[in-house]
């Protein structure tokens, strides 16, 4: 019979396969990680209450958030609309709560098993688009197009694997940072080089722009500062690299177009995704002056957002939420709110930095899509901010 302790880490483990399966599920496998650690307290209630005070308050920052979210539903008109927002975020409530629970649990937070998770969720994203790329290939969609076209069916025909570019773009660029620790084993290291040029390949192929940028100063940042590259050899690599993302910005047209974007910045009368932004920032800007300390309540920021784009001609009468979580937490809760999630977003930020370059990068590339997405307001999003954040800062506090 399987003990607790192995039961358990097979559950949180199981969190690093998430990219291979399909969305319907993943919200099962979080309650199943959250009950798992519940019982394990419930079987050792002594551990409970043996807790240090540092850890304590990493629990009541790190749920904050949530909280503030769920108080807002008190003064929301449109309660339904709140209830499935605040559903869809209590992994940010679950997820702190549940390594609380497991704080005295050694080989949670033990290094040999952080690694074997990297792994994990490495294999499973590899393994999540080549099989698009199979499944594409035996459909007949590789064809001369496939650039253009890949955003289109990774969004609309992949069934419950759906998703928009930027959480696809998102899970591969967490694996290729992942990739930096899980190279310095020799017996990885074929297999990272091998899965790291499929991955940047499909990066290529997402095309988000935001993605690309922040990716490619990582690594420049990476290169730059590690001090066991040699000079020349880091100026070699500065070089093809800019190379590169000269080539594949030119020549790749879904990418050249999606740059070509900044050129129609502020022509309003020609709607890009960064133009779109633009406006969303403007209108988001003027609903919240007129609700500045406390917001409008979770339950209506899409009514109240709706209401003022209807009277901008830009967005032709469609609805678009913020593309701005900041923004977005701002119209539910206001400056208090967007203050709460500063510090949040600081105290963690501290943490991963604390931890290594792959933890405190993985933590910016959450920080830094969130000024162009509402990264907590989709599954895909709000799940793997909640494990990756939650976990690297208990896993630091508890080592530390």
């Amino acid at each position: 019979m399987v003990s607790l302790n192995k039961f358990t880490e097979i559950v949180f483990l199981n969190l690093f396969l998430f990219p291979i399966y399909p969305d319907n599920i993943k919200p099962s496998f979080v309650a199943l990680f959250f009950f798992t650690a519940l019982y394990a307290i419930v079987k050792k209630r002594d551990v409970f209450f043996n807790s240090t005070s540092k850890v304590t308050s990493l629990l009541l920052i790190n749920i904050s958030v949530f909280l503030l979210l769920f108080i807002s539903l008190y003064y929301s008109d449109n309660i339904t609309f709140g209830l499935k927002y605040v559903f869809r975020t209590l992994p940010l409530f679950l997820f702190p709560i549940a390594f609380f629970f497991l704080k005295e649990n050694k080989r949670i937070f033990s290094l040999k098993l952080f690694l074997k998770a990297k792994l994990y969720f490495y294999l499973s994203t590899l393994i999540l688009f080549i099989g698009i790329f199979a499944l594409f290939y035996f459909r007949g969609f590789v064809t001369e197009n496939y650039f253009l076209n890949y955003s289109y069916r990774i969004i609309h025909q992949l069934g419950y694997y759906s998703m928009h570019p930027i959480y696809a773009s998102l899970i591969v660029s967490i694996s290729i940072i992942f990739s930096i620790s899980l190279f310095k084993n020799k017996k990885y290291q074929l297999l990272i080089i091998v899965g790291n040029i499929l991955l940047v390949l499909n990066l290529i192929l997402l095309s988000r722009k935001s993605a690309i940028i922040i990716m490619g100063v990582f690594f420049l940042i990476f290169v730059f500062f590690n001090k066991s590259i040699k000079v020349k050899i880091k100026v070699f690599i500065l070089f093809i690299t800019l190379v590169l993302i000269i080539g594949v910005v030119k020549f790749i047209p879904d990418i050249s177009n999606r740059f070509n974007d900044f050129l129609d910045l502020f022509d309003y009368t020609n709607m890009s995704s960064s133009n779109l932004r633009l406006n969303l920032i403007d209108v988001s800007i003027d609903a919240i002056k007129e609700k500045p300390f406390f917001g409008y309540g979770i339950g209506d920021i899409k009514d109240i957002l709706s209401d003022f784009e209807h009277k901008n001609d830009f967005f032709n009468n469609k609805y678009y939420n913020t593309h701005n979580q900041y923004l977005n937490l701002m119209l539910a809760t206001g400056f208090f709110g967007l203050l709460l999630f500063i510090a949040f977003l600081f105290k963690n930020l501290k943490l991963a930095y604390s931890g290594s370059f792959e933890q405190f990068s993985i933590v910016l590339l959450f920080v830094l899509l969130m000024f162009i997405e509402n990264i907590l307001d989709r599954q895909n999003g709000v799940i793997y901010f909640a494990v990756f954040v939650n976990y690297f800062s208990f896993y630091n506090k508890i080592n530390n």
